[in-house]
């Protein structure tokens, strides 16, 4: 390849990533910060265009942290289920949700425990 070339095919790798990292666009239903000030709980709606399904979604960050581009680290699941949180504790988060199948249930984030609970 030339050099002019080399560069063309780079800059064109430049833009379609950073075109396809603002694909996702995530809403947040809940911030909840944890008892001792230290971490937010953040429930989410994950979207990332026509060809997937949104998703619930879970995240612990630092508090008052932004919520990063990515999945969340806590709990995901493709279907609707008004998952909600609740500390019962410095260190142990619970998350509530309905009728799911979820993709990730994680159990330790960041020393924090996690347990889950169906909706009444």
């Amino acid at each position: 390849m030339t050099p002019l070339r080399d560069l063309t095919v780079l800059g064109f790798l430049l833009l379609v990533a950073a075109c396809m990292q603002g694909l996702c666009a995530n809403t947040i239903t809940q911030r909840a910060p944890s008892p001792d000030g230290r971490y937010d709980a953040v429930v989410f709606t994950r979207d990332c265009g026509a060809t997937t399904d949104y998703s619930t979604q879970v995240a612990l960050v630092r508090r008052g942290a932004d919520l990063p581009d990515r999945p969340g680290n806590v709990f995901i699941s493709v279907h609707p289920t008004g998952a909600r949180v609740e500390w019962l504790g410095s260190d142990t988060l619970l998350v509530h949700y309905g009728s799911a199948n979820p993709s990730l249930k994680t159990s330790i984030v960041e020393g924090i425990t996690i347990s889950y609970a169906g909706f009444p």
